[in-house]
């Protein structure tokens, strides 16, 4: 009894108020190197029949060292370093990867709604996926410990080189895969957002592309992505800058609605860090299942649709949103690649 005793996790629940800003202490203490899974539930509402669950909200870290989100629901992470650990409600956007919030704290308020979470630190030499299989019933929701068992035992793994948003956080939406015998990237974003980066660095000039495949099977959003609430969406992104005041994203997306190029729009949602400019390039259920050749000329777009170009091209991105009308975003993506000049770039 006591051998079994001794590989049970150290259990500790929390209820974490929309109210409160970061950062809340859990009460445990981990070490370096120990693994820690996170349990969430309930909903944070952001207006009037809108709200998101754990998987966005949710965050963890040890003070001083990265803050870590939760891919689904729920997460299992290594602690970077010893110390307290601490949970928030995340709300507005990072400033640094330590928690600091670049946008204060007005965003927390009574009506926001909470989340209920259990924490469990489990034993060195224990695995999470065993441990969690052999859980008590007594211990966490089933629901969610058998839901991050099988994340457990099925990562979703973004392609090399790539990685996730600070903002939006860590997502199982992006999957490394193969099509046609070909590298490609699976997008399967279900109420969920994610946005994976790829750090290029290259000079922008004239005659710059960005060109991609994909291969839309279902659009997230169930109306026009200009609306204050409708700005589901899957798409490409280039991030030009840095400039003044900062850098300008260009997001180019197949639309349920808008008008190719004519609809383009200022997004909000990110104007602490930088312009974020969306551009239709499809629009509506034709082509849906088939794959599509884009070539975006980089410095055109940013010369019609934003002003003079910068002279950087700092990243290209993956983007998928389909929290805000809690759809669901499928496709796939494969032939990514950047062309400046003579030089050509391949990125996928």
């Amino acid at each position: 009894m006591m051998r079994a005793a001794a590989r049970q996790p150290v259990a500790v629940h929390l209820d974490l108020p929309g109210s409160v800003p970061p950062w809340t202490a859990t009460g445990l203490t981990v070490r370096r190197g120990d693994r820690v899974t996170l349990l969430g539930a309930g909903r944070i509402r952001w207006a009037d029949g809108y709200d998101g669950g754990p998987r966005y909200h949710l965050w963890g870290r040890v003070p001083g060292g990265a803050v870590f989100g939760c891919t689904q629901d729920t997460t299992t992470v290594v602690a970077d370093r010893s110390g307290p650990l601490e949970l928030c409600v995340y709300l507005g956007a990072w400033a640094d990867r330590t928690g600091t919030l670049a946008t204060g704290h007005d965003a927390y308020g009574p009506e926001r709604g909470a989340l209920s979470v259990t924490v469990l630190r489990w034993p060195r030499g224990v695995d999470p996926a065993d441990g969690l299989a052999a859980l008590p019933a007594d211990t966490a929701d089933p629901a969610l410990v058998r839901a991050e068992r099988a994340r457990l035992l099925d990562p979703v793994v973004p392609p090399p080189g790539w990685t996730y948003l600070l903002d939006v956080g860590p997502a199982d939406v992006f999957r490394h895969a193969v099509a046609d015998g070909r590298p490609a990237v699976e997008v399967l974003a279900q109420d969920d957002a994610g946005v994976l980066e790829k750090d290029v660095g290259v000079a922008l000039a004239a005659g710059t592309t960005v060109e991609w495949s994909w291969r839309v099977e279902s659009l997230p959003g169930r109306g026009p992505e200009n609306t204050p609430w409708g700005r589901d969406l899957v798409g490409v992104a280039a991030v030009l800058g840095p400039g003044a005041p900062a850098a300008t994203s260009i997001t180019w997306f197949w639309s349920t609605s808008l008008a190719p190029e004519d609809d383009t729009f200022v997004c909000p949602a990110r104007a602490h860090a930088e312009r974020a400019v969306h551009v239709p390039v499809r629009r509506g259920p034709a082509g849906l299942g088939r794959w599509r050749r884009e070539v975006r000329d980089v410095w055109a777009d940013h010369e019609r649709f934003v002003g003079p170009p910068p002279a950087r091209l700092s990243a290209v991105r993956l983007v998928a949103v389909s929290h805000f009308a809690h759809g669901t975003a499928r496709a796939t993506f494969r032939d990514v690649v950047l062309r400046t000049g003579n030089r050509t770039t391949t990125l996928l």
